[in-house]
């Protein structure tokens, strides 16, 4: 194996280490912000507000807090979920026909 091979093996050794760490990473924050949901729901943080909705001052660094993105379900609307089906249907008929243009999205590296 060249030098360039074993460059490009240390690269994907790298990345499976980083990604592992990102991992670990995540699910602090993600337990960090649960706590913190908890505390703004509980008025904890009110003192740290500012102007700004949703917004709250500490130590030099601004933390907007957004409580979630609203989603609908549609399971209980029969008019709904047939124009969902028809609709998927024809875009499965547009890119059968080359009508539909194809976006390639950015690269990316998944590590399992």
């Amino acid at each position: 194996m060249d030098t360039y091979q074993n460059s490009a093996e240390d690269l994907l050794r790298e990345l499976a280490h980083l990604k592992s760490k990102e991992r670990l990473l995540q699910d602090d924050i993600k337990a960090v912000q649960t706590l913190l949901s908890h505390h703004v729901d509980n008025g904890d943080l009110d003192h740290l507000k500012t102007d700004a909705s949703s917004t709250y001052r500490f130590e030099e660094a601004n933390f907007v807090y957004s409580p979630g993105r609203i989603t609908w379900s549609y399971d209980g609307c029969p008019d709904v979920q047939a124009a969902a089906e028809n609709l998927k249907e024809l875009q499965g008929t547009a890119q059968a026909i080359g009508q539909a243009t194809r976006k390639q999205g950015k690269p990316f590296w998944t590590v399992r």
